[in-house]
């Protein structure tokens, strides 16, 4: 019976140590006004140029682009940081600057909560 339960412990111990390298550790910014506004602003900046929110423009549409990486911040925040094209037949490199590491969060919380608010006034065109 000791053997078992010893067993039991370590299978349960090796399953929780999985889930928190499964889990996504990523926190992301609260989304104040003023994190709304900066992020929104980051946009304008960065991505307006090429990229529209429902339609294909000189880039692809933000939406699917962002629908894709949904529920994978950490795979987001590090594309944001260092863009490489996805579709390079299709549309010229991003001539983008690289953003920081909390740019990338604010910008990663502000567009997910794009994708669960249609009615978001602050949501690009």
């Amino acid at each position: 019976m000791q053997n078992k339960k010893w067993k039991i412990g370590i299978v349960l111990f090796f399953a929780f140590v999985s889930m928190l390298f499964a889990a996504d550790l990523i926190s992301l910014p609260k989304l104040t006004p003023e994190n709304r506004a900066k992020a929104a602003e980051i946009y304008d900046e960065e991505c307006y140029a090429c990229h529209r929110w429902t339609r294909n423009f000189a880039g692809p549409e933000m939406k699917g682009n962002i629908a894709r990486y949904f529920g994978k911040p950490d795979s987001l925040i590090a594309y944001l940081k260092d863009p490489q094209p996805i579709h390079p037949d299709k549309y010229r490199p991003m001539e983008i600057r690289k953003l920081s590491d909390a740019e990338a969060a604010l910008m990663v919380a502000w567009l997910f909560s794009l994708l669960q608010d249609s009615t978001a006034i602050d949501r690009p065109k």
